[in-house]
């Protein structure tokens, strides 16, 4: 009879550490980042056959593990699949990868007439072989290399593609362990890498949220220590504000302040009318953040009526705002039409949202999303206080039929206010989704959607909630591989990730 077959699948060295490993190869990422050697997957089977005849007679076989193959991913229909059998790693042929990710990547419509203020993300990745024609670019050079040659692996079924740009991958981060040891640190070049290896993880997710979010801590120890040295120009500032959103989605997770993950973002976190509607509608996500934070340490009345007063003065930022953005068009930022999308939705969920909207530009519609969800929040957590003043003063003294009654409609106000928002960010998926929309589209559903099916969830909205993760499957067939973690995933697992990342 043979033995008991292996029970562990980490790397040898996570398995003598007793730590848990993400399983990634040819070496694991928490080796890579912790500083150790990874050891690899191979390790020698002992097998013992034990005889009836003989009390002590046995037989060792040794044998050696044959690694678990990776798995394959189907082709999108949307795509005609290439004839590439093998990486080459000549600079052309890495060339050709990254072009076909960009083809890919970025929305294939054609740019809009109006200028709308709202900077668009992909000039930022764009521009990134740009950046690596200095002698110093080997670490964006494998960067760019590891992300191109793992999303064509997964998009084309080629594995020997996929396994080589997880090997690139591990150079990577082994680069860039080498040059953050270093006193002049290339900031700008590092923050770069950094955010190719957010998109890495995001859409070749393998780890949970562990991968992702090690970068995202590890790009605010960069800027704490040294954001002074990051210049001003156009690549800077879009480089802050990708960094800004990855703290706002991580924050939530959390119910924790953006602003207290590193110093630097207090300092240039104001909500002031500026030239650039996307930048201030971050921020003031960015404050909503602290609100989550100051919410959940609420303990006396006084606090819970300072916090209204907070949550309405930032609700009133938010709907200036919201006048600003509307004022920089004639015509209407979006209309009505019935839900013809491409999105493969259960029968029962193709009517919980029969409407969607059609804006007049991707800048627009990602605004929209933003703004949604800023809103979404500030009621929820009006609502949240509501409730909480409710318990204080039920603690505290008999309450009257009548303020009983007046609390209660306060709070059903909110959250009816709050699922509107949430329903409006699930109207505006189907723009997003759109196949001329490509992965960044996608990308930019990724915190929205998962705010609003936490909502749904929180609130027994299941028909709604459904809908959210049968967007979430959707996603992760246009190559989002984070999609697959954020179904189903409640803020709570999401809290529990924090160990794991470090």
């Amino acid at each position: 009879m043979p033995g008991a077959p292996w029970r562990s699948h980490c790397c040898n060295t996570c398995r003598k550490r007793k730590v848990k490993c993400d399983l990634q190869r040819p070496e694991c990422a928490r080796c890579l980042r912790g500083g150790h050697h990874c050891q690899g997957y191979g390790r020698a089977a002992k097998f013992v056959h034990t005889f009836s005849e003989s009390n002590d007679g046995s037989q060792v076989l040794e044998t050696e593990k044959t690694p678990p193959n990776i798995p394959s991913y189907a082709p999108s229909p949307r795509d005609s699949v290439p004839t590439i059998s093998s990486i080459n790693v000549n600079a052309q042929i890495r060339s050709q990868l990254f072009s076909i990710f960009i083809d890919s990547y970025i929305p294939s419509s054609s740019p809009s007439q109006i200028s709308f203020r709202c900077q668009r993300s992909s000039k930022l990745i764009g521009s990134f072989p740009s950046l690596t024609d200095t002698p110093k670019s080997q670490l964006l050079d494998r960067a760019i290399a590891a992300l191109a040659s793992v999303f064509v692996g997964k998009r084309f079924n080629d594995i020997n593609m996929l396994n080589n740009g997880v090997r690139v991958y591990n150079q990577a981060i082994r680069t860039f362990a080498q040059l953050i040891s270093r006193r002049e640190l290339p900031v700008k070049e590092v923050l770069c890498a950094n955010l190719i290896f957010q998109l890495y993880e995001i859409i070749n997710c393998t780890s949970g949220f562990s991968g992702w979010m090690a970068h995202m801590e590890g790009a605010n120890a960069v800027l704490a220590r040294h954001h002074q040295n990051l210049a001003g120009d156009d690549i800077s500032k879009m480089l802050l504000r990708h960094l800004k959103l990855a703290n706002i989605f991580h924050a939530i997770g959390k119910s924790k302040s953006a602003l207290a993950s590193c110093p630097m973002w207090q300092m240039i976190t104001p909500i002031e009318e500026n030239n650039d509607l996307t930048d201030e509608i971050i921020n003031i996500l960015m404050h909503c953040t602290v609100l989550i934070e100051l919410v959940g340490n609420a303990n006396s009345d006084p606090d819970i009526q300072k916090l209204k007063r907070l949550c309405w003065k930032l609700e009133r930022q938010t709907a200036s705002w919201y006048q600003r953005l509307k004022s920089i068009s004639r015509e209407p930022l979006y209309t009505t039409m019935p839900d013809n999308t491409e999105v493969n939705l259960d029968r029962k969920s193709k009517h919980t949202f029969p409407d969607r909207y059609h804006f007049i530009a991707l800048e627009v519609a990602e605004a929209h999303s933003l703004y949604w969800a800023a809103q979404l929040i500030i009621y929820s957590l009006s609502s949240g206080l509501e409730i909480k003043r409710k318990s204080f003063t039920q603690h505290e003294t008999t309450l009257t039929e009548s303020s009983s009654f007046n609390t209660k409609i306060g709070s059903d106000i909110h959250l009816k206010n709050a699922e509107f928002y949430a329903d409006q960010i699930c109207r505006g998926v189907a723009y997003l989704i759109q196949p001329e929309m490509h992965i960044l589209g996608g990308e930019n559903l990724l915190f929205p959607v998962s705010m609003a099916a936490q909502f749904f969830h929180q609130n027994g909205h299941h028909d709604k909630y459904q809908w959210c993760q049968e967007v979430f499957v959707e996603l992760e067939s246009v190559g989002l591989g984070l999609s697959h973690v954020l179904q189903g995933t409640p803020w709570s697992e999401y809290r529990s990730g924090e160990a794991n990342a470090l």
